[in-house]
């Protein structure tokens, strides 16, 4: 019944966010310009590291303890607000930098502005934390559909008066700020004054191989959109950076499912029968979903592209359809990490993003000097290598009967 009730409130609350993303997409597309979404795709990566910097997943470990105090809470802030102000102002003296290698004098501007969202960040992670210990999932739909809406009604807002890829900026923003807001309203959390060194050593023990994990992947992932904007125009960034957003539609709602919802539930067992039965019914119940909704969008890439972004889009369906084919092996790879997760084997899922991100960089730097388009097939056949290796680490650590679950 938990998970249930988890993927239900979970549910609302990713396909509300992400599909108000999806309709910013549809409404803005129609009023922003392809160099406008490459502009901004082109500093994604930064901001995706950084947040990745502060979080270092040890929020994770405060999930899996048994006991939380105020102490471990207070600890887990003041290290994340600390990191953020530090990694905002090495990227504020660095913007500069950034334009010049783009060549882009205005992502100077750009880039300094949409980097708040790093200090915003660092007081949204202890609030998400409290809420999802709690399993509060109905609130934590409820804040993200409502700061979504407000947020995209301030893109619009500023669209429609003609600020350009400024809309876009600005909707980041508004969004990282309604979540803290609102969830603070909610909790009501103010950190004491203390900060405990042995609270410290058992979260960043737990986070550092997550955090290495996540900062390879991320990375890697992102590098492919200034791969392509080296090699290519800045209109094919914009046409590929939109084409991933759609298929990253459903990779990251399923990530952010098993993140929110199942790994907190996963965390409180104590069998690993019980893990192991779960695993298997998630596993085929996802490769069934995800096969059928890969189909649909190969089959209906024109209508879909058409009806989302609009016609002057569908030039770029091609690129849509390959992506596609990324959508069941990234699922898979997101559920073995939050299994492996769940058995504390932090260090086995850094070797695999390790792996994974030597494949696909590997990749990604052979077929630049081939062309765009191989790149972008470079993506799929790396993805669905590393999508074996996955399951295979997963099924190794699960024949283990002898492991103990906190």
């Amino acid at each position: 019944m938990r998970f249930r009730t988890a993927i239900l409130w979970n549910g609302i609350s990713q396909f509300g966010q992400s599909g108000i993303t999806l309709l910013s997409t549809i409404i803005l597309a129609r009023m922003l310009t392809p160099d406008d979404f490459g502009l901004i795709g082109l500093v994604t990566i930064f901001i995706a590291f950084s947040q990745m910097m502060i979080d270092s997943e040890m929020g994770g470990a405060l999930l899996r303890k048994k006991y939380v105090t105020k102490t471990d809470y207070s600890t887990l802030f003041y290290y994340n607000l600390s990191v953020s102000i530090f990694i905002y102002g090495i990227i504020y003296l660095v913007a500069p930098s950034i334009a010049d290698f783009y060549h882009k004098p205005h992502l100077t501007g750009i880039v300094r502005i949409i980097s708040i969202c790093i200090i915003i960040h660092a007081f949204r992670i202890v609030q998400r934390i409290i809420i999802f210990r709690e399993l509060k999932f109905r609130i934590y739909a409820i804040i993200n559909v409502i700061s979504g809406l407000i947020s995209l009604i301030v893109a619009i807002w500023l669209a429609h008066s003609g600020y350009g890829y400024w809309s876009l900026v600005w909707q980041q923003l508004v969004l990282a700020m309604c979540h803290v807001v609102f969830m603070e309203i909610y909790n009501k959390f103010i950190p004491s004054l203390t900060f405990s060194k042995e609270s410290f050593k058992y979260q960043f023990s737990f986070g550092i191989s997550l955090f290495g994990s996540d900062s390879i992947r991320t990375i890697a992932n992102n590098i492919s959109t200034n791969i392509i904007a080296r090699v290519s125009t800045l209109q094919f960034t914009g046409y590929y950076s939109q084409m991933s957003r759609i298929t990253n539609f459903c990779q990251s709602t399923c990530g952010s499912l098993m993140d929110q919802s199942i790994y907190p539930i996963l965390a409180k067992y104590e069998s690993i029968i019980k893990l192991k039965d779960s695993y298997y019914k998630m596993l085929r119940l996802l490769f069934f979903i995800m096969s059928i909704i890969t189909t649909i969008f190969i089959i209906f890439a024109n209508s879909i592209i058409e009806i989302v972004l609009g016609k002057e889009w569908i030039e770029a369906s091609w690129i849509f359809q390959i992506l596609s084919l990324t959508i069941l092996p990234t699922c898979i790879q997101i559920l073995c990490r939050n299994i492996l997760k769940t058995l504390g084997s932090t260090k086995t899922i850094f070797y695999q993003e390790t792996i994974k991100s030597i494949i696909l960089i590997l990749f990604l730097l052979f077929s630049a000097f081939i062309g765009k388009v191989y790149v972008i097939w470079s993506i799929v056949i790396s993805q669905s290598i590393s999508c074996i290796l996955w399951l295979i680490s997963t099924q190794q650590k699960l024949k283990n009967d002898k492991i103990i679950l906190l």
